[in-house]
């Protein structure tokens, strides 16, 4: 038997929304039935699903744990629809002993990562991968015009403009400590490690 849920928290409120969560996997775990729960909320797709699918257009886009379609999406749509990313364009100009070079709008960018030279790809940076200031990560990405930023208790949500290029936008998550403002020009970089290779 299988259960069917079509959006069956989306008109309630946000901690009514998170109690019902906790419950619906605690009925899921003890009658033991499979749930499809379909949703457009993605923080909730990843709380309840044990695997999520990812559709685009009536076609799967991603699917796997809820761990790794957010970690490692296979796809720019699923990456931008499955949390946040800031997506650099490029063309790959270097790819061997397992790393590539990507041509960027904000310069070189060499990950760990597997594609052929004169491959149209995409980067894709979760925001909090993304390093703002002085504590650098091991791969620059310029300067950041920052144009808003907006408390949301744990953190700080930012929204930069490169310097270097008007079209990439950085969102990045800082400390809900964190004194920058809108108007700041920060230094913006990341790990390696943390960069997601996509074709585009």
């Amino acid at each position: 038997a299988v259960l069917l849920l079509d959006e069956p928290l989306g008109a309630l409120d946000l901690k009514l929304r998170r109690q019902m969560q906790d419950e619906l996997k605690a009925i899921q775990k003890r009658v033991g039935t499979a749930f499809v729960h379909v949703t457009h909320d993605q923080e909730e797709a990843m709380a309840l699903a044990d695997h999520c699918v990812v559709m685009n257009d009536g076609r799967i886009e991603d699917k796997g744990p809820p761990e790794r379609v957010y970690a490692r999406p296979k796809t720019r749509f699923s990456a931008t629809f499955m949390g946040e990313s800031t997506i650099l364009a490029g063309t790959v100009t270097e790819a061997e002993n397992g790393i590539v070079t990507v041509s960027t709008a904000v310069g070189p960018v060499s990950l760990p990562g597997a594609s052929t030279a004169g491959a149209t790809v995409a980067l894709a940076i979760r925001p909090e991968h993304l390093v703002l200031g002085k504590a650098k990560g091991d791969v620059a990405l310029g300067d950041g015009k920052v144009g808003d930023v907006v408390f949301q208790g744990s953190f700080k949500r930012v929204l930069a403009t490169s310097t270097l290029d008007p079209a990439p936008q950085f969102i990045a998550k800082a400390s809900a400590s964190a004194t920058v403002q809108a108007g700041d020009t920060i230094a913006i970089s990341c790990n390696a490690q943390d960069i997601i290779l996509l074709a585009d």
